[in-house]
């Protein structure tokens, strides 16, 4: 039968093919109609059934409550023209009949619920309704209803008839046409068939010219085959774009690979450097030639990571991704000449059916590293800065409140009875030795904070160097004697004689000497101390200070010369001072023309050197010190000074100072009253005025003084030691400035300097 069949002509196989689809999709549709034909039927009646009941009840709402029977049964009479409804019950609330109408002889059955309903009974000959009887919600009684199902039958037997008279005519209609149809089909397959016999034994794929035979299943036919044929062309169309497409993104990632700031380097799926472009060349210094087939990791991956590389390359070859990929991450790299950078690297792989393999981009970042490192060290600066300045500021309580308690305390001793005439020179001598003390405090402090704001100057002129080094012998030589120390003090001289001249500032010299030994002190408890110069080149003294103290350690020796910087000793005894000194003459040494060092050995000593400039052709030399030398005396008989003074205690040392010189003292309590003294006092040849007093202060009483009196001699006298405060006082028109706790030998002179031609 099968074969029978396979070798029929396709005619026929079109004839009974179409038949047996369209009897088929006849049935098919036949029986849904019908279906749904019985389904919406029964809906209809249904809910008319559901309409008449609901009609009843709504009728007999006024009936019901007021339970009129009567009235209930004349409203059913009038519904008997529904030929479709046999029984009607109304039921009051307790299940009593008020009325009913009966067509037939069969009875109603009790009402369940008392709910709206309709529901056919299970044979289908009836449909019964349920429907509450209400006024207002309240519940008053039930409608029960049966009607018979007749016109549901008569309605379902015409649609079964008219639905098989169209299913005949139909298919009468069907088959004339696929019998008129045969003949239009036949000859276009036929065509279709040599067609493609052609076109398989020649080869040629060139689209035929075919007949258009509409759009029926050989039309259907003819369009998949001449959609075959597009579709050949479009891939060849296709084919020649991604061509093109490739050749153009080509183009593109060539520019971008040409122009890139980063290496981009293309390797194969065995690590193998494929492509390399200009920003490789440059940050790595292998050329193209040289990069293409090498392994990466030889060109690129340090020789002590290659193991690690080596196997995340075996990953990848088995998974097609390692801890390389999908990320950035930071690695070293190596350029051509062993130079070992910081490098970014990312490797993004690729895995295609012929090949696969990956492209790594690598970014220089060493600039960006060294930033990085350098932020941490300044970091690591910033906390040790701070580490330092805690440790300054213990130290610094430390040097405030020594001498401190040492004043108070020899101060307090002295008010006691009898202790004044039996200690007086001892008590006075620690009471003034830790005045100098606190005084060198407050200066290193000043000093340093002109340092840390650049203000910081030096005031270099000829003197004699010899006379500058014997003082500071016997200075310090004091100071040992007082310290009971037993190690010995020595000084040595290039030159002898006390002519012999350079260049610099006395003052500071001295400073940077006195730090220096008086550090040497701190460390050493036996041996010896010495201290000196001799000449290095035609040009250059070398001063240094020598001790055989604890000595530091070779890698501390630049922490000294640090702000508040001081190398931890095992013996807290010699942690004094505010760890600036050093750094003070250190950078008094710079301004000076000079460098200062170290060399050092724990447990044997240290050398401190440093430098100043020389010029052998200075033969005379100025007068050295004059501004505090002298011996305390002078005389000012006949003189007249303004004194203007708000502290007592100050007033109180200012009539001692000058109750010896015989020069009539005045006293203004603040800057008013010596505009007014100077004012009744015209004959005042010098005032010494303070600058910060209440009423008026010394700049503006100054101010007001010189425009009357352009003669007097004013001498500011002032607590203020900062940068540009001299220079303030002297711009305001006073003579000269000396700066709080002056010295009585500098005070009489200076006095004595300004009036002696007076």
């Amino acid at each position: 039968m099968k074969k029978f069949i396979a070798n029929l002509p396709i005619k026929y196989k079109l004839i009974a093919a179409m038949l047996a689809v369209v009897i088929t999709a006849e049935i098919i549709t036949a029986l849904s109609f019908q279906s749904a034909n019985d389904t919406y039927v029964n809906e209809y009646v249904k809910e008319s059934s559901s309409q008449i009941a609901k009609m009843i009840a709504d009728r007999n709402v006024s009936s019901v409550d007021f339970a009129k029977t009567k009235e209930i049964q004349k409203s059913l009479e009038n519904i008997k023209s529904f030929e479709e409804l046999e029984n009607v019950h109304i039921y009051d609330l307790k299940g009593n009949i008020l009325a009913n109408y009966d067509r037939s002889a069969s009875l109603a059955a009790q009402p369940v619920g008392r709910e709206s309903s309709v529901y056919f009974s299970e044979d289908g000959k009836y449909i019964f309704a349920t429907e509450p009887i209400q006024y207002q919600n309240e519940l008053l009684g039930m409608v029960y209803a049966k009607f018979n199902t007749k016109s549901i039958q008569i309605m379902k037997h015409e649609f079964f008839i008219s639905t098989l008279t169209k299913l005949g005519l139909t298919l009468l209609v069907v088959v004339v046409v696929v019998l008129l149809l045969n003949k239009l089909l036949v000859k276009p397959i036929t065509e279709l068939s040599d067609t493609m016999e052609h076109i398989i034994k020649s080869g040629d794929y060139s689209m035929p010219q075919l007949k258009d035979t509409g759009k029926d299943e050989v039309g259907v036919l003819r369009q998949h085959f001449c959609s075959m044929m597009d579709t050949i062309k479009e891939r060849e169309e296709e084919r020649d774009a991604a061509r093109k497409k490739e050749q153009t993104t080509s183009e593109i990632f060539s520019k971008v690979n040409k122009s890139s700031f980063d290496a981009i380097i293309g390797l194969d799926s065995e690590m193998r450097i494929s492509s390399f472009n200009p920003a490789a060349e440059r940050i790595t210094g292998y050329t193209v030639a040289e990069a293409i087939g090498a392994p990466f990791q030889s060109l690129i991956i340090p020789k002590d990571q290659w193991q690690m590389f080596e196997e995340e390359i075996g990953r990848f070859r088995q998974t097609g991704n390692c801890k390389f990929t999908a990320q950035t991450f930071e690695a070293p790299a190596i350029k051509k000449n062993g130079e070992v950078f910081d490098a970014e690297v990312s490797v993004i792989p690729y895995r295609g059916d012929e090949n696969s393999g990956s492209v790594v981009t690598i970014k220089d970042i060493t600039s960006r590293k060294q930033y990085e490192r350098e932020l941490v060290e300044a970091r690591r600066r910033a906390e040790e800065s701070d580490k330092l300045k805690s440790a300054f500021l213990a130290n610094m309580s430390h040097e405030i409140r020594t001498p401190m308690n040492s004043i108070i305390g020899f101060s307090e001793l002295l008010t006691k009875p009898g202790s004044f005439d039996k200690n007086k020179e001892k008590y006075l001598s620690f009471i003034i030795n830790s005045g100098k003390s606190l005084l060198n405090l407050i200066n290193d402090i000043i000093d340093i904070s002109k340092i840390e704001a650049g203000q910081l100057k030096v005031k270099p002129r000829i003197v004699q160097l010899n006379p500058i080094m014997n003082e500071i012998y016997i200075s310090q030589y004091q100071i040992n004697d007082m310290k009971n120390k037993s190690f010995e003090l020595k000084m040595q001289k290039a030159v002898e004689s006390d002519d012999f001249n350079i260049n610099t500032d006395p003052f500071r010299l001295k400073q940077i000497l006195n730090n220096l030994i008086g550090n040497a002190m701190k460390f050493t408890t036996e041996g010896f101390i010495e201290f000196g110069y001799k000449f290095s080149g035609p040009d250059k003294l070398l001063f240094y200070v020598k001790d055989t103290g604890v000595g530091m350690p070779k890698d501390k020796l630049d922490v000294i010369f640090k702000r508040f910087g001081q190398i931890e000793q095992k013996d807290d005894k010699n942690q004094t001072g505010t760890g600036l000194g050093l750094t003070i003459s250190k950078k008094l040494v710079e301004l000076l023309d000079g460098e200062m060092w170290v060399e050092s050995e724990e447990g044997v000593g240290s050398t401190f050197f440093f430098t100043m400039p020389y010029d052998p052709e200075l033969n005379t030399a100025d007068e050295y010190g004059a501004s505090s030398d002298g011996n305390g005396e002078a005389s000012l008989d006949g003189k007249v000074i303004l004194v203007a003074e708000d502290e007592d205690m100050n007033v109180a040392y200012m009539q001692e100072v000058l109750a010896e010189t015989k020069a009539k003292v005045l006293w203004a309590r603040n800057g008013q009253e010596a505009v007014d003294v100077m004012k009744e006092h015209p004959e005042i040849d010098l005032i010494l005025m303070d600058i910060k007093m209440p009423v008026m202060n010394g700049y503006d009483a100054t101010a007001k003084i010189r425009e009357f009196n352009k003669d007097v001699i004013i001498i500011a006298q002032t607590a203020y030691a900062l940068t540009g405060e001299k220079e303030k006082t002297i711009a305001a028109g006073c003579n000269y400035y000396l700066t709080k706790p002056i010295e009585i030998n500098v005070l009489l002179n200076t006095l004595s300097g300004f009036l002696k031609n007076k």
